[in-house]
């Protein structure tokens, strides 16, 4: 295949977009503000003009042009399909949205649509942190909670494509202060507690701030030493560690991987997340090798790329678009 393909994440805050050449290289990107909260033919039409921008540059980098568009975006996706059967509130109305079918229409290209998180596995072990895995639990934790397991090279998506929805595991099920209520609709799920949100949250009244708190005023306020900010966050890892050692003994994988911006709140974090992981878990999953990601915000676009390159007509693949 000569052409290269299209990576697309789409997030709750901003859309990113990245020309990805055969040997899966980043070669272009393209970035715009996500209209989340407008419903989904804002997001189409958003998502559509930043494909078509990315187009439009491509002969600067190569005399191909691209072959197929990748999408990587929240809530429980059919990628057959490519239609978004179920999702939370972080996207107004992206449940039901035949996203591919839309997509291809707009850009004149096959179209891949996949789970975010899903889409991280992906990448994270063709080409990073759980590379040469043969088994892996890639975790992204940031303004929600979402896992992809990867068994023998493949993604485990599960009967119904739910398969990694880590985040909605119930770790208060008795109720009590923990007990926030999760984007799902349900309260006392591993997300309210340890994902952004309920971190920023649970400091915010702690601290009596009077207001909401941003993720980055949380870390600096460990950094600086805050008693508060520093408990509120090694809660948050002991939580995620518990669950994931649970989870290491259901699955028993080679690698865990931590993806998400959660994760750069440091060893305030991924320290009491490991070592509650290796005391919850038996002796054998409890020596799995703990990573952080090594393609960060990349990992979304470098996975859509990936499975952009699944949908490839076989025409491209030996001679390549445009010969």
């Amino acid at each position: 295949m000569k052409g290269p393909v299209i990576g697309l994440d789409i997030g709750g805050s901003k859309l990113a977009a990245a020309l990805i050449d055969p040997a899966g290289e980043i070669v272009a990107r393209e970035q715009a503000v996500s209209p989340a909260g407008e419903g989904p033919e804002a997001m189409i039409v958003a998502v559509g003009a930043l494909v078509n921008r990315l187009v439009a540059t491509t002969s600067q980098w190569t005399r191909h042009p691209p072959v197929a568009v990748g999408v990587a975006t929240a809530g429980v996706v059919d990628p057959r399909e490519g239609v978004i059967r179920s999702a939370v509130d972080t996207i107004k109305g992206w449940a039901g949205v035949p996203l591919g079918r839309r997509l291809e229409g707009l850009t004149g290209l096959p179209v891949a649509v996949e789970n975010d998180v899903n889409a991280m596995g992906l990448a994270e072990t063709s080409r990073g942190a759980a590379h040469g895995a043969r088994s892996a639990l890639v975790v992204a934790v940031g303004t929600g909670i979402g896992g992809a397991l990867m068994l023998d090279g493949q993604l485990w998506r599960g009967r119904t494509g739910s398969a990694g929805e880590i985040g909605h595991i119930p770790v208060d099920v008795g109720g009590g202060e923990n007990a926030l209520p999760c984007s799902c609709g349900r309260a006392g799920h591993l997300e309210a507690i340890a994902a952004g949100p309920g971190i920023a949250a649970r400091y915010a009244a702690l601290a009596g701030a009077g207001r909401a708190c941003r993720l980055e005023e949380v870390a600096r306020a460990c950094s600086d030493g805050d008693e508060a900010a520093i408990g509120v966050v090694d809660h948050a890892g002991r939580v995620l560690g518990r669950a994931l050692g649970g989870l290491s003994n259901v699955v028993d994988p080679e690698v865990i991987v931590l993806a998400g911006g959660v994760t750069e709140l440091g060893r305030f974090f991924v320290d009491p997340l490991i070592s509650a992981l290796r005391a919850e878990a038996l002796p054998g999953p409890a020596k799995v090798a703990v990573r952080v990601s090594k393609l960060g915000p990349d990992a979304g676009v470098v996975g859509a790329g990936i499975a952009a390159l699944q949908v490839v007509p076989s025409s491209y693949r030996t001679t390549g678009s445009g010969s």
